[in-house]
């Protein structure tokens, strides 16, 4: 199946070898950490993951046609 990731643009100007969109292909019953390794995402240079207008957990399953909009970390001060 295949799932497309949107990068916001300041994971973009950290790791400059990603487009704006990347289409992985992943085996039935990947998770959005699937999709993300597929993209050679380092773990934790992602904050927030959105699906459909709402939340994606890490763990959840993903369906073919997807698109996760992977969001850098947030801080305050």
């Amino acid at each position: 199946m295949k799932v497309t990731l949107r990068f916001a643009r300041a994971i973009r100007e950290i790791y400059e070898n990603l487009d704006e969109e990347i289409e992985v292909t992943l085996e039935e019953g990947a998770t959005a950490r699937d999709a993300l390794a597929a993209a050679n995402l380092p773990q934790g240079a992602w904050g927030i993951l959105l699906t459909c207008d709402r939340l994606c957990k890490i763990d959840e399953k993903v369906a073919h046609g997807q698109i996760i909009t992977v969001l850098p970390p947030v801080s305050g001060g």
